[in-house]
């Protein structure tokens, strides 16, 4: 999960506006090493755009891919 939020974060530009788009405190995104609640990982998927049991099994995003099913290229 902490992957999930560096990568996410480096993505929107820093750690403190991931924060304000979850809607959480910076502290919330620091603590979670010590551990988070699901919500956090809800929140943290919603912010991504990809699904929350993406988020918790580690799985990294692949750019151009479906966030449901994996498949990358358009509709044929």
């Amino acid at each position: 999960m902490r992957a999930a939020e560096r990568n996410i974060a480096r993505a929107y530009g820093g750690r403190a506006v991931l924060a304000s788009v979850m809607g959480v405190a910076v502290g919330a995104l620091h603590n979670m090493r010590r551990g988070t609640s699901y919500a956090v990982a809800v929140l943290l998927a919603r912010a991504g755009g990809i699904p929350v049991e993406q988020v918790l099994s580690g799985r990294p995003h692949v750019a151009g891919a479906c966030a449901l099913c994996g498949r990358k290229g358009g509709a044929s």
